[in-house]
């Protein structure tokens, strides 16, 4: 017997094992939702941070632009420029207008207000086709206001700010504020608008940072680059420039909308912030290693946190379990001492835990161990007395504990043991007596099946000649049915042929009633001729000699008329006998064709009887067929009932010796 080597585990070891695994897997799934937490939240934080300060440049830009686009609209609702537009009409001077000094004036106060910003201010003239400055400058002949960029705002009625262009004059990037001019009856007379210039924005838009390293781009409705701190950028549309698809996509759409794009391979993440109405657009952008700087921070403190705290436990784990397991390893070597036979061993743990209890147990255990060798010592003496045949045994120990069932099981064994020797003892005479009774009966019936088995292969025998006498008179049956089944058959056509012939005499019948009717218009016809003849007889004779000729025709037309008369009875009357006689053939006929159809039921009838005949001989050459088999299978089963009952007779004249060998074995032990 090899007993499996299994590697040495310590209970500590254990411990940090099974407690350890549980303790490092909470603080790993800790850990991961700590982190995702932080992920979450610093994302949050830093995509907020964005979006704010996208909000604020976005604002300030919108209130910058905001005061400019206020400006022209009561520029535009000032009633000296609704009048002055009013007065100048198509090919006129504006400047020679009675208002025009006023609002010259007021165009050059407002300019002043701002003058660091404002670079003029103006109003243009849709039926003169003209514009007029504060700076002065007055259009000349080749102006053209509709294809100005700000003549849009008279088709949409609102105020707008142009996209940035450079002034010819001052070479400076600028805008133009532009809002339309309504007349009194709603129609518009033209525009009022200011030049910005975009040095003030320009100068702002650095000041907005994002971030440490991150910027802010400001770009026009259309999407031109009007600040950028790569200054080869500016100018230039985005859809121009390498950045990312979703910017392009969010700046066409007006979207406010957190991204994460690339911008010259670059992966960044920014906001894209509508400043306000203006139509002008902000865009913010930081590097990724900024935006993540403060959750890479975060997580290795965690980690570093996590790994302290984890060593913490460990060291704390390794301690609790050595102290733990010093009376445990105690006990084990006085459990290898019991283990190798020594009983004289002393257990000193003082612990008041489980432990503690567990070495009181052992102690108590270790002296009830040594009262028992005397019980064991007995019980092997007594089993040894039972297995060399006594079965009467004598306990004198007073056996406490379980030990008290075994003296129980012993002597209930033991009374057990004597009163089975004793009835198979009995039953073994009784097995032997019944044995020979057994085989002398089945040697019996062995010869009776024997007998029975010949009777039945007689019965198999006279059983299959009436089968086949059955087979032959269905065979013959079935012939005479084929017969009868022909005999029918002509019958059946005869009486068709019958019925043809029945068809054909009516069909002549017929035919000679419409001669008759032939013959009754041909004696018309002479009786016409007749009276005709005579007719002409008369009319010849009136006509003297010149009508003699006619007379002898008219006389031999006549004649023939008398023989066609004459001719046409004698038909009539033949014809009249055929029809009697075809009256008379159809009787017959009829009483024929009723006499075959009367045959042919009774043929059917006898075919029938036949048919049937022959199915009850099918049945009964089944049943037989059925009666023999069940014979052959009784033949069958009295055989092995034979063959049985002799096997019987062996097996019980085994049994008898058996039962004598059993007997003598009983002998062997001692019931007194």
């Amino acid at each position: 017997m090899h007993t499996k080597k299994q590697s040495k585990h310590g209970i500590a070891e254990q411990i940090m094992l099974r407690i350890g695994k549980i303790i490092v897997l909470v603080i790993i799934v800790i850990a991961l939702f700590s982190i995702f937490m932080v992920q979450k939240l610093v994302m949050e934080s830093k995509e907020n941070e964005l979006t704010l300060e996208s909000e604020v440049a976005a604002q300030q830009l919108a209130g910058f632009f905001d005061q400019y686009m206020k400006m022209t609209e009561q520029m535009a609702v000032n009633p000296q420029i609704q009048s002055l537009l009013t007065e100048t009409g198509t090919g006129q001077d504006i400047t020679s207008m009675s208002g025009y000094p006023t609002v010259f004036d007021n165009m050059l106060n407002i300019a002043r207000t701002d003058s660091s910003n404002i670079l003029a201010t103006w109003i243009a003239d849709i039926d003169a086709n003209v514009v007029t400055q504060s700076d002065k400058f007055t259009s000349g002949e080749g102006w053209e206001i509709t294809e100005r960029v700000w003549y849009v705002c008279t088709q949409t009625g609102e105020t707008i700010l142009t996209e940035p262009y450079v002034d010819a004059s001052t070479g400076q990037l600028i805008l133009s504020a532009v809002s339309p001019v309504y007349g009194t009856d709603g129609t518009v007379l033209g525009v009022a608008g200011m030049d910005i210039s975009m040095s003030h924005i320009l100068n702002l838009m650095p000041q907005y940072s994002v971030g440490k390293e991150g910027f802010v781009m400001l770009l026009s409705g259309d999407g031109l680059m009007i600040y950028h701190p790569d200054s080869s950028l500016v100018q230039k549309n985005i859809a121009d420039i390498d950045i990312s698809e979703n910017v392009i996509t969010a700046v066409k759409n007006k979207d406010n909308s957190f991204l994460s794009y690339k911008a010259s391979g670059v992966n960044k993440y920014g906001c894209v912030m509508l400043a306000g109405d203006t139509g002008y657009i902000v865009i913010s952008s930081m590097t990724s290693r900024e935006y993540f700087s403060n959750l890479v921070s975060s997580i290795i403190t965690l980690v570093v946190l996590f790994i302290a705290g984890m060593t913490a436990i460990v060291l704390a784990m390794r301690k609790t379990a050595a102290r733990i397991t010093k009376p445990v390893l105690d006990l084990n070597q006085t459990a290898q001492l019991l283990a190798e036979g020594n009983l004289d061993v002393t257990i000193d743990i003082d612990s008041n835990d489980e432990i503690g209890e567990l070495a009181h147990s052992i102690g108590a255990t270790v002296a009830r161990l040594k009262e028992y060798i005397n019980y064991i010592n007995e019980i092997s003496a007594v089993l040894d007395a039972m297995a060399a045949g006594k079965l009467s045994i004598h306990l004198t120990y007073d056996y406490v504990g379980e030990f008290h069932k075994v003296k129980q099981s012993l002597l209930h064994i033991s009374s057990s043991m004597k009163d089975l020797m004793t009835g198979i003892t009995d039953s073994a005479y009784q097995v032997s007596a019944g044995a020979e009774e057994l085989a002398k009966a089945s040697q019996s019936l062995a010869e009776g099946a024997g007998t029975q088995a010949a009777a039945v292969q007689e019965l198999v025998a006279a059983t299959t000649t009436v089968a086949e006498q059955v087979e032959e008179g269905r065979q013959e049956a079935e012939a005479s049915a084929a017969h009868t089944s022909e005999v029918t058959r002509l019958m059946e056509d005869s009486k068709n042929q019958m019925t043809l012939m029945m068809t054909a005499m009516e069909t002549i019948q017929e035919t000679s009633q419409q001669v008759v009717g032939i013959i009754a218009t041909i004696e018309e016809i002479a009786d016409q001729t007749n009276l005709l003849s005579l007719n002409a007889s008369i009319e010849a004779a009136r006509a003297g000699e010149a009508g003699r000729g006619f007379a002898v025709v008219a006389s031999e037309i006549g004649s023939l008329a008398d023989e066609s008369a004459k001719a046409a009875g004698t038909t009539r009357e033949l014809i009249g006998l055929s029809i009697n006689e075809i009256q008379k053939g159809s009787q017959l006929a009829q009483a024929v064709l009723d006499s075959l159809h009367t045959s042919v039921e009774a043929i059917e009838q006898v075919n029938q009887m036949i048919h049937k005949t022959a199915d009850n001989a099918v049945y009964q050459t089944q049943n037989m067929e059925q009666i023999r088999i069940g014979i052959e299978e009784i033949s069958s089963g009295i055989q092995d009932n034979s063959a049985m009952a002799e096997e019987s007779s062996a097996t019980s004249e085994e049994l008898a010796a058996q039962s004598m060998n059993l007997n003598d074995l009983v002998q062997q032990f001692d019931l007194t």
